[in-house]
């Protein structure tokens, strides 16, 4: 024993190279984990040694398995909000939850080793991310939203919900209610949203037909912002919550009316798609198979058509595309992998992005804009055309000039259409806005927040509350 840590000592074993940083760590630290040392040399110095090795490469490895992922995971897992108030609200014991998360993090790392090897044996100069903490996070939040979702959905369909507690709140809506998670979990993507828009016609049918079911179809208005019915104005989508509160859907608890609202979106939308089917086949077709490469998130084409780490990251820097050949002409993809990924569904679909209704996630994902410009883009607007950025010293020229080169348009919106940053707003501007004293003043005291589902944590806000800090407020940079 050199270090006193049987891990440490495996970790000199494989790379002698390292031996002082490792009495360094050992001394300085006290510590005796691997998991520790290596967090502290970083994934690009493990990457590189991995790539050096030749046989022992497997075991080296190995030794990540055990002593760099599978602790990263258990800690990050152990801290995930969602998956423990998924297993909280089911009774799950402490002993129990430990083992859940161990099952989790085994098939996690599973996966992530999978992805490594990959990478070392391509030899990728960027294969060192698949070992970032953010990356690993990523797989953590992908995972259990995976797991929740499988779960919810085996309760559903199998126990009916005979045996839920009435007071609980279905997991699944505080996923989605936080705007962290999007656009990667939303019921359609983006460019299914846009092929649904353009069946208005067939839709409107379907409402005034006699005996239709108006409740179902009316939840499809709402959710996803189409402006068919009294109920939705076109173009603003409503979460579940929301459309509860609108519709006026009524049940014993929250969690019981969103249950309702997404029964009847199911409904809803098994009879859009029958009416695809049969009326119109080929947008069938191309909305089962298409991938726009141009709005599709991270986890789409990574999973959806399996672009490596570097490809998606390259495709999400040079959108937007007008073609599948000039990702290979801007050296996205190689000419080798078109055929493949073109099976898969990829397509590149110029796709406008409205300044004046699209999200802070669109703004930074699709049209390319550092955090801080696009939300306050989101802050500042409406605007009554692009060019009034540069008026308003939002964007230079030149960053405008990229941006609509990029697919970035200014609709025109009614100037009543601006929301406060809840983050910045004072309290008297709470109280105008319809928000009650008390709650004004914790929102005061308690913030920043991230994401609307911790404003949800804070306050517990009644329906009427909640509306209309959804509808009046928008979350920007935290004051200072």
């Amino acid at each position: 024993m050199v270090t006193g840590s049987a891990e440490l000592d495996t970790v000199l074993e494989l790379a002698p190279e390292w031996a002082q940083l490792v009495r360094n760590f050992a001394q300085e630290s006290n510590a005796r984990s691997a998991a520790e040392f290596l967090s502290k040399v970083g994934a690009k110095a493990i990457y590189l040694k991995a790539l050096s090795l030749g046989d022992a490469q497997s075991r080296f490895v190995h030794m990540l398995q055990a002593h760099y992922y599978q602790p990263m995971l258990q800690k990050m897992l152990s801290a995930n909000q969602n998956l423990r108030r998924f297993l909280s609200q089911r009774r799950v014991g402490a002993d129990e939850m430990k083992g859940q998360v161990v099952s989790l993090s085994v098939d996690i790392t599973q996966k992530l080793i999978a992805t490594l090897n990959k990478q070392l044996s391509q030899k990728e100069e960027d294969g060192f991310k698949v070992l970032l903490p953010a990356y690993v996070q990523r797989s953590v939040h992908n995972a259990v939203i995976d797991y929740i979702r499988q779960e919810t959905t085996w309760e559903r369909q199998t126990l009916q919900d005979m045996n839920l507690d009435p007071q609980q709140e279905d997991p699944r809506t505080a996923v989605a209610d936080d705007v962290g998670y999007t656009p990667e979990h939303k019921a359609l993507s983006r460019e299914q949203v846009t092929q649904l828009n353009e069946l208005r016609r067939h839709l409107e049918s379907m409402l005034k037909e006699p005996g239709a079911p108006v409740e179902a179809l009316t939840v499809v208005d709402c959710i996803f912002g189409m402006g068919l019915t009294p109920h939705s104005v076109s173009g603003e989508e409503m979460t579940m919550r929301e459309c509860c509160d609108k519709l006026k859907i009524q049940a014993e608890t929250m969690a019981r009316r969103i249950a309702r609202c997404q029964v009847l979106l199911d409904k809803g939308l098994d009879l859009v798609r029958r009416k695809i089917y049969k009326d119109l086949p080929g947008i069938a077709e191309a909305w089962q198979r298409g991938l726009n490469v141009n709005i599709a998130s991270r986890r789409e084409l990574a999973q959806q058509l399996g672009l490596t780490e570097g490809e998606v990251d390259r495709c999400i820097k040079g959108r937007q595309f007008s073609g599948t050949e000039e990702l290979i002409e801007r050296g996205v993809i190689t000419r080798q992998r078109l055929p493949e990924l073109t099976s898969k569904g990829m397509v590149a679909a110029f796709v406008p992005v409205d300044l004046n209704s699209a999200t802070t996630r669109d703004l930074i994902d699709i049209v390319g804009m550092p955090k801080e410009k696009a939300i306050r883009i989101v802050a500042e607007r409406p605007f009554q055309k692009a060019e009034e950025l540069v008026e308003r010293k939002i964007l230079t020229k030149d960053e405008l000039a990229n941006y609509t080169k990029r697919g970035a348009v200014a609709r025109n919106r009614p100037a009543d259409a601006k929301r406060l940053d809840l983050n910045r707003a004072s309290q008297q501007d709470l109280e105008q806005c319809g928000i009650d004293a008390r709650n004004a003043e914790v929102i005061v005291k308690t913030r920043p927040f991230l994401t609307w589902s911790e404003v949800e944590e804070f306050l517990g806000a009644e329906a009427s509350c909640w509306h209309a800090l959804r509808q009046k407020f928008f979350l920007g940079l935290s004051p200072g």
